[in-house]
């Protein structure tokens, strides 16, 4: 499903509107909007590798095919696959940085019905887990509230090394019995001006 949304770029360019596409995950329970541009991410390493292989064939994604053979390649990438029910990246990278932009959805299923009462302390449990990371920093998360509801809100940078760093912004959303996970990254130095993200969030909804 197609249509457009306001949003600034991510580098800090003044607001337009950018076409966009909405993808609806009804067993997950959420939709997601992202500009179109945009790259999914197979959710299997086998549908990795065909979906790298049919790009290889024709010179002008040959890039894109090996930045998907680098996913399955890597530690991260792989476990990204397992943790997350989505995930897409900016192609080509607007940045041109070693750190990529990029959204991912995860749901984690509770026992209990969390309400917005129980945020400070589902934030501060996600936030330690980022922490545990040597060199990491995370803002104090705060509750805020998005068209989907009331989440729990921060950010953090997570050293990779040289020189650079994974910049994270994580806004947690309960709904019945599941947790959501709306989860962005961009180059640490970058992270300020990445209002694109909180468009995303904006727009994220229940289905």
């Amino acid at each position: 499903m197609a249509g457009t949304f306001a949003l600034a770029a991510v580098a800090g360019a003044s607001a337009r509107n950018q076409p966009s596409t909405i993808y609806v995950d009804k067993a997950g329970g959420y939709a997601i909007t992202i500009p179109t541009t945009w790259q999914l991410i197979p959710r299997t390493v086998p549908a990795v590798k065909a979906l790298a292989a049919k790009l290889q064939k024709k010179s002008a994604t040959k890039s894109l095919a090996g930045y998907y053979r680098g996913i399955i390649a890597s530690k991260s990438g792989l476990a990204g696959l397992k943790a997350y029910r989505f995930q897409a990246f900016d192609w080509p990278d607007s940045l041109d940085s070693p750190v990529p932009i990029e959204v991912s959805v995860g749901v984690v299923p509770t026992k209990t019905a969390f309400t917005a009462s129980d945020l400070p302390a589902i934030g501060n449990e996600f936030a330690r887990s980022f922490l545990a990371n040597k060199g990491a920093k995370v803002t104090q998360p705060k509750t805020v509230t998005l068209p989907a509801g009331k989440a729990s809100f921060f950010e953090g940078v997570v050293p990779i090394g040289a020189g650079f760093t994974n910049g994270i912004v994580m806004y947690l959303i309960p709904h019945g019995k599941r947790v959501y996970e709306l989860a962005f990254g961009i180059e640490g130095s970058q992270l300020t001006s990445a209002t694109l993200f909180n468009s995303i969030a904006q727009h994220f909804k229940f289905v």
